[in-house]
C-alpha cells in the first residue's frame, strides 16, 4: 500500500490463561469435535459458439460470458466444418477463445481429435528431384494452435502470439504450455490447417487447464443454513489443503480439518435502560447440525461474491465430539453468478482531476472535478466503470502529471460495495478508492481507512471490500490514480452491491 493511514482501526486481543495446579475440575460443555473431509473442484464444460471466427470476436471460457476463469479447468467441445489446404495456406473455421486468469502460473491447452496417418503421396515424375517427391505431412488432419495476446497482435506480421505449434505428428494428442499473468486478457485459436477430406466435419476436443488452488484459495465453513448464498456466521471454518489434479478426469481434489463447531447469537437489544445489566451473547457449543460448503469467500461469514467458484449444495454434518470422517465430499461445482447494471464509460475528452493530501490521504475538494454518473444500482447487481489513465514514464506517485479519473455517484438503499479494478499492463500501476466526506475526518477512502481491505496497492487487480456501508443521500467519489506507468492504460472497475 502506498498508505498506511488509519482513521479506524481493530484490535483483536487475546488472553492466555496459565494452567493452574490444584483441586480444579475438568473442564465440561466445550466442544471437541474435528470435521475432516475431502472437496473437489470439476472442470466446467464449454461447447464452441460458431461466431467466434475472429480475433476481435472471441468466445469467452468463463461462465455467463466472462472471460474471467477461476480455478478449474475448462473443456471445450469443437469442431472443423470447413478446411483450406496447407499449413501455410490459410486457416480453416478458426476458433478464436478469450479468457483472463484468476492468479499467475502456468497453463496447459490440450487438444485431441481422431485423425490417421497422411496417405502416400507417390512422388511426381515431371519435377526435378523424383526421390524427394512433394512435402507431406505425417498426419493426415493438422491443427494449429496459437496463444494470442490481443493488445499486440497483428495478423500479418505474427505480432503479439505469445505461443504455438501445429499437431503434424502428434497422432491427435497435442499439449502447448505458457506461463500466464493474473488479470491479462488471452486468445486462444484453434484452427485447421489441412486434411485429407475437405468435405468432412473434425470434431475436437479442447481442455483449458485453469489456476491451481493453493492452501489458502478455498475456505470451508460450517453454519446453521443450508443456503449456500446466504451470508451467515459460521459455527466452525477451515481453509481446504493438499490439492492435486487429476488429468484423466481434469478434476482438482483436496482435503480440509475443521476443528472445533460453537455458534454465537448477538445480543438483543437492551430494552430495560434503568438497570445496570446489558444483554450478553449466547454461546451454543457442539451444535447438533451443521451444513458445510465451501468457495473462493474474501471471508467465512460473507456470502460468495459474483463471479466467485462455490459449493452449490450444502453437506449436512454435526457435532460429535471427537475426530470424525465426514463422508459426502464438498464440490465446487457453481460459480456465483454476475448481474451486470448500469455500464459507465469515462467522458472524453477528461477533464476530471483528483488530488490527495499528502498529510492525511483525504480528498482536496478545492481541485476536485468529477465526472457525474448518478445513482448507481442496487442489491445484487454488478456496475462497470471504465476508462483509462495516462501515465507518465518519467513520474511516480500522484497529483503529479499521472492521470486521475474522478467519478460521482451515489446509492439507492444501504449496502456494502466489493470494488475490482483491473488493466492489462502489468509494469503499470493504477490505485483506486471511494472518498466520502466524513463529518470528523474530512473527505476520506472508505476502503484504506476502515477494515483491513484496501485498493491502494501495487496489486492487479486491486480487489477491496468495504466493512462500513454505503448510505442514500451521500455523494461518493469512485478515484482512478494513476501511479507508475507508460503511456495510456485503460482500466475497468466491476462495483459489486452486497447486503449489510
Amino acid at each position: 500500500m502506498h498508505s498506511t493511514y488509519r482513521l479506524l482501526a481493530l484490535v483483536a486481543t487475546t488472553t492466555s490463561l496459565a494452567t493452574l495446579s490444584g483441586c480444579i475440575p475438568a473442564e465440561t460443555g466445550i466442544d471437541h469435535t474435528i470435521l475432516t473431509g475431502t472437496i473437489s473442484i470439476p472442470p466446467a464444460a464449454i461447447e464452441d459458439g460458431r461466431n467466434n471466427n475472429d480475433v476481435t470476436t472471441p468466445q469467452a471460457l468463463g461462465t455467463d460470458d466472462s472471460k474471467s476463469l477461476t480455478y478449474r479447468a475448462v473443456v471445450v467441445t469443437g469442431k472443423v466444418n470447413d478446411w483450406t489446404a496447407g499449413i501455410d495456406g490459410g486457416y480453416g473455421d478458426p476458433d478464436h477463445y478469450v479468457f483472463t486468469p484468476i492468479a499467475d502460473g502456468t497453463f496447459t491447452f490440450d487438444l485431441s481429435f481422431v485423425t490417421s496417418p497422411a496417405p502416400t503421396v507417390e512422388p511426381d515424375p515431371d519435377t526435378a528431384d523424383t526421390a524427394a517427391g512433394p512435402v507431406q505431412t505425417v498426419d493426415a488432419d493438422v491443427f494449429v494452435v496459437q496463444l494470442i495476446d490481443p493488445a499486440t497482435y497483428d495478423a500479418e506480421t505474427g505480432a503479439g502470439v505469445l505461443a504455438e505449434g501445429n499437431t503434424d505428428g502428434s497422432g491427435g494428442v497435442f499439449s502447448l504450455s505458457y506461463d500466464v499473468t493474473a488479470a491479462t486478457d488471452y486468445v486462444l485459436l484453434v484452427a485447421g490447417a489441412t486434411t485429407d477430406d475437405a468435405d468432412e466435419a473434425l470434431p475436437y476436443t479442447l481442455v483449458v487447464s485453469g489456476s491451481a488452488p493453493n492452501d489458502a484459495t478455498i475456505l470451508v465453513g460450517a453454519y446453521p443454513g443450508a443456503d449456500p448464498q446466504v451470508a451467515e456466521n459460521p459455527a466452525g471454518g477451515t481453509t481446504a489443503s493438499d490439492w492435486t489434479y487429476d488429468a484423466a478426469t481434469y478434476t482438482w481434489s483436496g482435503t480440509w480439518r475443521m476443528m472445533w463447531l460453537k455458534t454465537v447469537t448477538p445480543p438483543t437489544v437492551d430494552e430495560n435502560l434503568e438497570d445496570e445489566f446489558e444483554p450478553t451473547s449466547s454461546v451454543e457449543e457442539g451444535p447438533a447440525v451443521v451444513y458445510l460448503r465451501a468457495g473462493t469467500l474474501s471471508a467465512l461469514n460473507a456470502s460468495p461474491a459474483a463471479g466467485a467458484l462455490y459449493t452449490t449444495v450444502s453437506v449436512e454434518s454435526g457435532a460429535t465430539g471427537v475426530e470424525t470422517a465426514v463422508e459426502a465430499p464438498l464440490v465446487l461445482d457453481g460459480v456465483f453468478p454476475k448481474v451486470i447494471g448500469q455500464q459507465v464509460t469515462e467522458t472524453l475528452p477528461d477533464t476530471t482531476l483528483a488530488e490527495i493530501d499528502p498529510a492525511d490521504y483525504t480528498l482536496v475538494m478545492d481541485t476536485l472535478v468529477a465526472q457525474e454518473i448518478g445513482m448507481l444500482t442496487g442489491l445484487g447487481y454488478v456496475d462497470i466503470v471504465s476508462g483509462s489513465a495516462v501515465l507518465d514514464p518519467a513520474m511516480s506517485g500522484w497529483n503529479g502529471t499521472n492521470d486521475s479519473d474522478a467519478f460521482a455517484f451515489t446509492v439507492p438503499e444501504t449496502m456494502y460495495v466489493r470494488m475490482s479494478a483491473g488493466w492489462a499492463d502489468p509494469e503499470a500501476d493504477i490505485d483506486f478508492g471511494i472518498w466520502y466526506a466524513d463529518p470528523e475526518y474530512g473527505v476520506l477512502d472508505l476502503f484504506s481507512s476502515f477494515g483491513d481491505s484496501y485498493c491502494l496497492t501495487g496489486a492487479n487487480p486491486e480487489v477491496c471490500e468495504s466493512v462500513v456501508t454505503l448510505e442514500p443521500d451521500v455523494t461518493y467519489y469512485l478515484l482512478a490514480l494513476g501511479y507508475v506507468g507508460t503511456d495510456e492504460q485503460p482500466y475497468t472497475v466491476e462495483l459489486e452491491w452486497v447486503a449489510p
